[in-house]
């Protein structure tokens, strides 16, 4: 519990790319054999998963909104904390996943979608660029508790 604490006060260093998709985009694989299933956390927060066998293989969460899109003045749904498992990667669920729930929120008026990833994870970067995903912007920022300093935005194109 201390740990925990003590991790708060700590500063913490962002370095983040944001992606965005703003129209709809066909993704095209044959990935209709997993059930894609849907659960609300609360007003900020949705899980979409996969289940095989009593196993969740697949969740991806959106959240409504997040304060590191304020920072960057944006507004949109966001897509993140999301995991396959070992056994099921390499077969384009993850683009899948996100692709659909991008043009889902896009079909339900959403503006943009986004979705933000380390630049050290590859095979994130892989999977966001196959589903349709571009860069819209890199963050490299200081974070203590909720305030942002030392901020660099860049704008892609």
């Amino acid at each position: 519990m201390i740990k925990k604490i003590i991790k708060l006060f700590k500063v913490s260093s962002i370095d983040l790319l944001v992606y965005s998709m703003k129209d709809l985009t066909k993704f095209n694989a044959d990935i209709q054999k997993y059930p894609l299933q849907f659960q609300t956390i609360d007003e900020n927060k949705s899980r979409f998963y996969i289940k095989i066998d009593d196993k969740v293989i697949h969740e991806s969460f959106t959240y409504r909104k997040l304060f590191i899109q304020k920072l960057i003045r944006t507004k949109g749904p966001t897509i993140g904390d999301c995991r396959t498992i070992d056994s099921y990667r390499g077969k384009s669920i993850y683009p899948y996943v996100i692709n659909y729930i991008a043009n889902l929120e896009l079909k339900n008026g959403a503006k943009e979608v986004f979705i933000n990833v380390s630049p050290s994870n590859i095979s994130s970067i892989k999977g966001i660029e196959k589903a349709g995903f571009n860069i819209a912007r890199t963050i490299k920022a200081k974070r203590f508790l909720m305030f942002y300093f030392s901020v660099e935005i860049e704008k892609n194109k």
